[in-house]
């Protein structure tokens, strides 16, 4: 079978999206196409504006076979982590033969040397990152700096320039963890970028329909789904009538913002040591966030009082949304999803689904109560996925759709597209 894989959050999905997805079908004419995707948090560490079903579905209506979920403590994690344990789950399929992702420039030659340099990782290289991250910047600026210096000292026929440049770009930044994620794990997998169209991924501006995910999230948070703010033409059809749909359930965006109190009250409540329990809480960091708690009466504030050029925004958000859902450190560590949770597919889904239980020695959970036949450290790793849906529902405006237990009694989606 000739299988695509794709790793996404489509937080929410839109017209990029869909772009590429349409862009796999027609060049590749595939058998089919698993997307990988995010739950109801996120790798920036935030919510997700929409949920995962919600999400799944908008996913099938675009142009996905079979859509399977990335476990939480893993949609949470680095861009390292997200994109190793992602690999790993296509790869633990069996019949995936190729991954392809958005990109916002594809220089090959540029792309395969860093994921390959970044996967070994030379002592050299090591020592300028720490020597970098000792004047107080940031991992990937340190990393930046350090591999730019790398390339220079070895006399390698590359345009440090341009490799400088790429770095700083998000989706190139994740497409090197990929390609880390493949040379480091021994995938054979064949590779497909898909050039990104429209608004880069930070850009908020509504002028033409390709537009930033972040852009719609933003437009979301302030308006809604208000026609005149330019939202509405970067979203396919399905995506729209499926937001409103959320929207009329109750079911409304969610944003980190609607967890602040709980996480005043979680970071109070705990005592410095009990935060080093957590990822990436290092360094004495735990007493920075424990006296910002403390101070900070909102998110915002909390946030700015933590933050700092070795730690910025996103690192600190991972490590909040880590304590709110109580994820240890050693299952983020462990970057092994240990089964496969479908959240939907289409006819054709059904057959890869098939052939999937033939290959596949990893356990496919379809119904939530199935996860009790996991073994142990497999339980805990799906306990964190159903606790993510039960604290994602307390953002809900509406109290009515908030009761917990939410994915034992929601159904695998089946999309017929010729309906």
């Amino acid at each position: 079978m000739n299988v695509i894989g794709v790793i996404a959050e489509y937080n929410p999905f839109h017209k990029g999206h869909l772009y590429q997805l349409n862009t796999v079908r027609k060049v590749l004419k595939p058998d089919g196409i698993i997307v990988i995707l995010s739950g109801n948090f996120v790798q920036r560490g935030e919510p997700a504006v929409f949920d995962k079903w919600a999400r799944a579905e908008m996913a099938l209506h675009g142009g996905a076979d079979l859509v399977i979920e990335l476990p939480v403590c893993f949609s949470t994690a680095t861009a390292e982590i997200f994109a190793e344990s992602a690999v790993k789950l296509l790869s633990q399929t069996q019949i995936v033969n190729t991954l392809s992702f958005g990109i916002e420039e594809y220089h090959e030659k540029e792309l395969f040397y860093l994921g390959k340099l970044l996967s070994e990782e030379p002592i050299l290289l090591k020592k300028l990152i720490k020597d970098y991250l000792k004047t107080g910047v940031s991992f990937p600026s340190a990393r930046e700096k350090a591999v730019a210096k790398y390339i220079s000292s070895k006399n390698e026929n590359l345009n440090v320039q341009l490799i400088s440049k790429l770095l700083k770009k998000p989706n190139f930044i994740l497409a090197v963890e990929y390609i880390k994620a493949i040379v480091k794990l021994g995938v054979k997998f064949s590779i497909f970028p898909v050039l990104r169209k429209g608004h880069g991924y930070h850009d908020k501006e509504f002028t033409e329909q390709y537009a930033s995910a972040s852009g719609i999230r933003q437009a979301l948070f302030f308006h809604g789904l208000d026609i005149s703010n330019g939202i509405i033409k970067s979203l396919p059809d399905s995506t729209l009538r499926i937001m409103k749909r959320e929207i009329e359930s109750n079911r409304t965006p969610v944003f980190l913002q609607d967890y602040e109190t709980i996480i005043l009250y979680v970071l109070r409540r705990m005592q410095p040591r009990e935060l080093t329990a957590y990822f990436d809480v290092e360094e004495g960091l735990e007493n920075r966030i424990k006296k910002s708690a403390q101070f900070g009466g909102n998110l915002d504030q909390l946030i700015s009082r933590i933050v700092s050029k070795r730690y910025p925004e996103t690192r600190i958000q991972r490590i909040l949304t880590h304590i709110l859902l109580n994820i240890p450190k050693e299952m983020i560590e462990s970057r092994t999803p240990q089964y496969f949770r479908v959240l939907g597919f289409t006819q054709r889904g059904s057959l890869i689904l098939r052939e999937l239980n033939k290959k596949t020695t990893v356990p496919i959970i379809s119904r939530a109560a199935e996860y009790k036949n996991l073994n142990h450290s497999a339980k805990k790793m799906f306990e964190k996925d159903l606790l993510s849906s039960d604290v994602y529902s307390l953002a809900f405006k509406d109290p009515t759709p908030r009761n917990g237990s939410s994915d034992f009694s929601r159904r695998v989606i089946y999309f017929n597209p010729l309906k």
